[in-house]
Parts: structure tokens; sequence; C-alpha cells
């Protein structure tokens, strides 16, 4: 037997009791009522015994209707109990259907109403979390959550990928997955000054170095609680950028201090009576005319850059051009730069070629990969330029057997300011690091593209591919 038909059993037995004393009670005052008002009616005349079996049968009529009473009330509680405590476990309970005149009628209505409110809470509250979860699981910045305890309760990809490492799901101290020093201090300093902080950090990875913007916050939440967000910006793109920006400011201050220095200075000889010895000035009239090239070449990769990126397809002028006539035009220009590094260049582009394009962007073009491919040779090394074509796309190639580019740098000579390394550890060739940057944009602006082969040692080969007729590119 259940506690509850045990209670219900102990109530019915407590109803009985009582309902017999008071029935019996009010047939003894019946009777004495009636022998009060009727004188000629005897004790001898009642019969007690009946009296007594009326009393018990209608105490008995009492406890039934007492007990079906009851076990009808204590069903609808049960069945509503049920309900709320499934409400409860946040699983989805049937409706409970009454009759309206019964008792319950209106509880059992509310109850439903509370159910169906809960049930709709909680899958309002599942979608908001499973949009939270899926915002937080996709987005670019890393984001890590840590309890007062100091535990991670959460990290998403980003905060993944970005460290290196597998975070646990359980929680556990976020010291087990953060190793960088000044990350630590910067979470530790958030939870002792109860202060958001800011802070730039390298983190150490493979392959390469990454550079975050790290933001810790604190979240103060209620009854004294409150965690800490630990955000981390990838910035490696934006600060490698700035970096070769500050390189390059540095780069072309200096490339342009050494020249007009030199001006300055042979014309200040000049001017002090060496002009009157011819063979004087021959020669400072050389070193100032050379000098004079290296200011105009400067400052004809600054204006080609900003051109390049300021150009739109429609000033382009698309017309039939004669690809060796104007690659040996090129080679021609750079005659100083072969006879000075000793390197021989071959024009292997059989003669009459014609293809389509904007003569003037494709001469930029052919001129800054031969210019690379004598820069970073070797003495006595060798330039080519050749030409392949299919039935809708012809190819140019440049090819040099010079110092090489290492394959992890191969992917950044495309970008603005970049200079490689030379054949000398640590040393930097000469040169503004804008001459591919320059070729990538107008191979853009053609309609082609480019693709490097390089081996450190054994040269470069630059391979540009363009459509036979061009077409403009339609961006969306």
């Amino acid at each position: 037997m259940s506690s509850t038909q045990k209670r219900m059993v102990n109530r019915t037995l407590r109803f009985f009791l009582t309902s017999l004393i008071g029935n019996v009670l009010m047939a003894f005052l019946v009777l004495k009522a009636v022998q009060k008002g009727q004188h000629s009616f005897s004790a001898q005349e009642i019969n007690y015994f009946l009296l007594f079996a009326i009393t018990i049968f209608v105490t008995a009529i009492e406890v039934v209707v007492y007990y079906s009473n009851l076990r009808q009330t204590q069903l609808r509680q049960d069945a509503l109990n049920e309900k709320l405590q499934e409400v409860l476990k946040g699983k989805k309970a049937s409706q409970i259907v009454l009759p309206t005149d019964d008792p319950f009628y209106e509880l059992t209505m509310t109850v439903n109403k509370i159910e169906s409110h809960d049930r709709h809470q909680i899958h309002n509250l599942t979608n908001q979390g499973n949009e939270l979860k899926a915002i937080v699981n996709n987005l670019p910045v890393g984001v890590l959550v840590i309890n007062r305890h100091r535990e991670v309760q959460l990290a998403n990809p980003a905060t993944v990928d970005l460290l290196q490492l597998q975070i646990k799901t359980d929680p556990h101290p976020y010291t087990m997955d953060i190793k960088e020093g000044k990350l630590q201090a910067l979470i530790e300093r958030t939870f002792e000054t109860k202060r958001d902080h800011h802070r730039t950090i390298h983190l150490k990875r493979e392959p390469s170095e990454k550079v975050v913007e790290a933001s810790v916050v604190y979240n103060k939440q209620v009854h004294h609680r409150f965690e800490v967000i630990v955000l981390l910006y990838d910035i490696t793109e934006a600060w490698t950028v700035e970096q070769m920006q500050l390189n390059f400011v540095s780069n072309a201050s200096h490339e342009l201090r050494t020249p007009i220095t030199a001006i300055s200075g042979f014309a200040e000889t000049l001017m002090n009576g060496a002009k009157d010895d011819p063979d004087k000035l021959d020669e400072f009239l050389r070193i100032i005319q050379k000098e004079s090239r290296k200011l105009v070449h400067l400052s004809e990769d600054i204006l080609s850059i900003s051109r390049t990126q300021s150009d739109d397809q429609q000033s382009l002028k698309i017309e039939d051009c004669d690809l060796a006539a104007l690659s040996q035009e090129e080679i021609n220009v750079l005659h100083r730069g072969v006879q000075l590094h000793q390197v021989q260049v071959s024009n292997q582009i059989p003669e009459g070629t014609k293809v389509q394009t904007d003569a003037e962007q494709l001469g930029q073009i052919i001129k800054n990969l031969v210019a690379n491919g004598i820069r970073y040779n070797r003495p006595q090394g060798k330039v080519t330029i050749s030409y392949q074509e299919t039935h809708n796309r012809w190819k140019l190639i440049v090819q040099d057997d010079g110092i090489g580019i290492a394959p992890e740098n191969q992917h950044k000579v495309f970008e603005r300011f970049y200079r490689v390394n030379s054949n000398r550890p640590g040393e930097l060739v000469s040169g503004t690091g804008l001459g591919l940057p320059i070729v990538a944009e107008s191979v853009k602006n053609l309609g082609g593209e480019i693709r490097l082969n390089s081996e450190p040692g054994k040269g470069s080969q630059f391979i540009l591919t363009f459509p036979k007729v061009w077409q403009p590119i339609i961006e969306f």
C-alpha cells in the first residue's frame, strides 16, 4: 500500500469515527425529543438495536460518499502533482481535462497554462542558446569564458585555433590552456582589480607567430558572482602591414637620402671649381645622372602602385600588341642594370606574337619582373622571357636562376613593401618592395592570374596567364 493510500485510509477511519459519534449523539437527542413530546411513547416500545443499525447504515453511507469524494480529489491532486513534476524536469506534459463544474477546473486550467507558458519559454531559451552558440562558434574572434573559480566554462573554435590546443569541455583551471605569460598576467590582473584590461600580445605558434589584441572583460553578475571573458582579436595581417609600411618609410627615406646626398654633394663640388676639370666634370655628371635615375625609379614605383590601385577597367586601352617587340623594348630600358649585375637576359618570345592587352600596363609588368630577375640574381646569371598559349589563354613566363625564395616567404612577395632576404643571412636586397605588388595589381586589372614557382638557390619562375580575348571582370 502506497503512502497516499495509507493517508486516505487513515482520513477515512477518522471520518468514520467522527461521523459515527455524531450520528449516535444525533439519534440520542432525537429520541429524547420524541419521548418528551409524546408521553405515551414508552422505552419498551423502542427497538434500540434497529436504531443502532440505522445509525451504522447512515454512517456507512456517509463514509462511502466521503471516501469517493476523497479519492476523486486525491486523483486530481496526483495528476496535478505529476504534471508539475514533469514541468520542473522540463518534460512535455499532457493537458489535464476536467468538466467545467469540477471544483478543480480553475486550478487545472491555471496549471495547464503555466505548463504551456513554461514550455514556450524553454523553447525560446533553447533557440536563443543555440543561436548564441552558433554565433560564438562562428565568430572570427576568440572567446574564452572563465568563472570566478578561475575555471574555463567556454572556449569557441577561434580560441582553439589561435592558442593551438585541445580545450576540455569540463570546467578546469584556465592555466592548463593558456601558457602565454603576458596573457596569464592580464587575466590575473583583471581578477585582482575587477576591471577590464587590453594589450597586444604575440602568440608563439606554428607555422608562424600570431599577433592578437587581447581584451579581458570583467563581467559582474548577481549575488557577488562574476566571470572573466577573454576576447582575442587576430590582428596579424594589420600588424604585418603596419610593420611593412614602417619598414617602407625607413627604407624609402634611406633610398631617397643616398641619391639626394650624392647629387647635392657632387653638384656642390662642381660649383666649387671641379667643373673646370674635364675629367672630374664627366665623372661627377655620370654619378649625378646615376643617382637621379635611382630617384626616378623610386618615384615611379610609388606612383605605379598608387595608379594601379586607382585605375579601373574602363581606363584600360585594350588593343593588339606585339608581345616580342614590347618585351625587347623593356629589356633595352634595363640594359644598364644588365651590365651592372652581369646578367644575361634572353627574349624567347617568337617574333610577331600578337596578344590583346593594354600595352602600357603589360610593359610595366615585364619591366618589373625582369628587373627583379636581374636584381635578385647571381653574377653571370640568366633571365629568360618565354611565351605559351592554349586554345583560349596565353602565358608569359619570366624565369631566372638567381637566389630564389623560401617556401614560407613565397606568399608574402606580392604584399606591399615586403622584400626578400639576399643570399646572405639577414641581409635585404635594396629596393622599395613595391615591384611585385605592382605586378600583381596590374595582372589583376588585365584579367589575368600570376603564379610563382621558386626554390632557394635555384631561381624563380613567374607564370602569368591571360585570356586571349579580354573581357571586363564583373565584381559582385
